[in-house]
């Protein structure tokens, strides 16, 4: 996925905020998921539609990591969200 891809969260799931994590219920599957920190951030960055740029760009800032480090992780874990059917990329129509 390139830097201007567009991701949302999948409207099927849902998400509870039991500070500080947000735990999610993927209602096509029943699986429950639990997110914490950065994580629980992008599901935040996630509820409207977004470049992947953004939400490094995001993180970067607002957490204390590495840029390399950063990018690396934030888009493995997007592309697990994405895999897991909790976030897809947008239509482009």
């Amino acid at each position: 996925m390139s830097d201007t891809t567009q991701l949302v969260a999948v409207r099927d799931v849902l998400a509870a905020d039991f500070s500080p994590e947000v735990v999610l219920l993927n209602l096509q599957d029943g699986v429950y998921y639990g997110l914490e920190d950065v994580g629980s951030r992008v599901w935040t960055l996630l509820q409207s539609p977004v470049a992947i740029r953004t939400i490094l760009d995001t993180i970067a800032a607002e957490f204390d990591v590495d840029a390399a480090r950063c990018e690396r992780d934030v888009r493995a874990f997007l592309e697990q969200l994405v895999d897991r059917g909790l976030a897809q990329v947008c239509d482009a129509r």
